[in-house]
């Protein structure tokens, strides 16, 4: 059996998080449905089924979760040591993913990165971080 994955999520300097901060955001039935997805990509990972895992660059990857007429999309990607890690999620009726959600995912990813989430403890670099993070 394939061992299965971790998933995190991002925190950005000034301690949101942006994708969980969606799904908190949505009515509970849809969070409910987009928390089990998660917990299908944390058990599958890469092996999860072509229609719901999408490839958009060479490093992100969208969740899409649907929910009657409403299609939740989370951006992610992989780590080595079986890590999944959630930058960002959005709404989206159409297939195309817009640039700026993907452009917004990578940049999040970069911060990541650099980071993992243990920024500096004064609030002045943590501002710094701030502004170089705009995306």
């Amino acid at each position: 059996m394939n061992p299965e994955f971790t998933i995190e999520y991002v925190e950005l300097p000034n301690g949101r998080m942006p994708a969980r901060e969606f799904v908190d955001s949505l009515d509970d039935k849809a969070a409910a449905r987009i928390d089990a997805f998660i917990e299908r990509l944390r058990v599958h990972g890469h092996r999860m089924q072509g229609k719901f895992v999408k490839k958009l660059t060479n490093e992100i990857f969208e969740l899409r979760v649907k929910q009657f007429d409403r299609i939740f999309r989370l951006l992610f990607f992989y780590r080595p040591g079986g890590i999944i890690v959630i930058t960002s999620g959005f709404q989206k009726k159409t297939d195309l993913t817009p640039p700026v959600e993907i452009a917004r995912a990578e940049a999040i990813r970069n911060l990541w990165l650099k980071y993992r989430n243990v920024y500096p403890r004064s609030q002045k670099e943590g501002e710094a971080i701030g502004k170089e993070f705009e995306p």
